[in-house]
């Protein structure tokens, strides 16, 4: 009687934990689609790979992220651990190690310096997180075109002038900016930037990848 007992509880106590579970999915139903499809995102994951690691369909997935269903715990957790995370991290509920990420100043990463061929010296600012969908820098434009070069990549970019002036080339056009200017464009164009006068300008670049 004692262990028939034990066993009605144990399995009492496992359908409360799951109902509650269950609840909380439900309860953010509209969030953790959301959240599933800003992750996949973020860690350039297609609706077919995301279905073939988690053994879900990709319709089934597709209505999730569109919150058109809501997933199961069982299914909740095939798609957290596909991401690396657990179902409380998936929920919002938890953070995890790379969700933030701080660079204090001294610890900036050069990884292009001034000198180099294209005369560019670059800092990253960012540079501990893992999945990101922006890459941003520190950036300061050589004194003078080193060259007829111009850089294309896919996505777009922002340029916020931190200090100095440069002068930024975009697809023929030139613009000059200074200090608390803001330049956007496709980076798809052909572009390339010099600092103006003798020292050097510092400007805070943030690119997109659009995929």
């Amino acid at each position: 009687m004692r262990k028939r007992r034990s066993k009605r509880r144990a399995n009492s106590t496992v359908r409360k934990s799951d109902g509650a579970a269950h609840r909380r999915i439900g309860e953010t139903n509209q969030g953790i689609g959301t959240r599933i499809h800003f992750l996949r995102r973020q860690r350039d994951m297609t609706l077919e790979e995301l279905s073939a690691t988690s053994k879900l369909t990709k319709s089934f997935v597709s209505k999730i992220e569109r919150g058109l269903s809501v997933p199961s715990i069982s299914t909740a957790m095939r798609i957290a651990e596909t991401f690396g995370l657990t179902v409380s991290q998936l929920l919002g509920e938890d953070g995890y190690a790379d969700a933030v990420s701080l660079v204090r100043k001294d610890k900036r990463r050069s990884f292009m310096r001034s000198g180099s061929s294209s005369g560019y010296n670059y800092e990253m600012i960012a540079g501990s997180k893992r999945y990101k969908r922006m890459e941003p820098y520190i950036m300061r434009p050589p004194l003078q075109f080193i060259d007829k070069r111009l850089f294309e990549h896919v996505g777009e970019e922002l340029m916020f002038v931190l200090s100095g002036n440069v002068e930024v080339e975009v697809s023929g056009k030139f613009f000059r900016l200074g200090e608390g200017d803001t330049l956007y464009f496709d980076s798809h164009l052909p572009h390339r930037s010099r600092s103006l006068g003798k020292k050097y300008a510092e400007v805070l670049v943030v690119i997109t990848g659009i995929k």
